[in-house]
């Protein structure tokens, strides 16, 4: 077989690693991760008033579905959805691994910045924005 073509194949081989590889613009170590993920989330295109509101302390992730009170502008937990998580790295791939009272799952971080957070879940991506105050 020609030079080139195996040169092709290789090609083609890297293709599918190259775009499904992570994007954190932000981050190389688990607490720049962690740094970067703390605050309020919400679903990109989503009419839902559901903000996700993340935290680390003490090397422990925690998340809760929040909402917006109407009246003070502040965030009040939703009774029940609280959940920890624990950030894994698996060769150059952070995993959050969620552990819920009604089961578990991971989610790997496909894109990280300051204000875009993309997470795939079981095949499915979800893209969220920051919320500020």
């Amino acid at each position: 077989m020609p030079l080139y073509k195996n040169y092709f194949l290789v090609f083609l081989f890297l293709i599918p690693c190259i775009t499904s590889a992570q994007n954190l613009e932000c981050c190389t170590s688990d607490k720049e991760v962690e740094e970067a993920i703390t605050g309020y989330w919400k679903i990109k295109n989503d009419a839902s008033k559901s903000i996700y509101h993340y935290w680390f302390e003490n090397g422990r992730g925690n998340v809760e579905n929040v909402i917006r009170t109407e009246t003070t502008g502040e965030y009040k937990p939703v009774e029940k959805s609280h959940s920890h998580i624990y950030l894994k790295k698996e060769d150059a791939t952070f995993i959050l691994e969620y552990i819920y009272k009604y089961g578990n799952w991971t989610s790997v971080l496909k894109k990280l910045n300051a204000t875009n957070l993309t997470l795939e879940t079981n095949g499915e991506t979800t893209v969220y924005y920051k919320v500020q105050f």
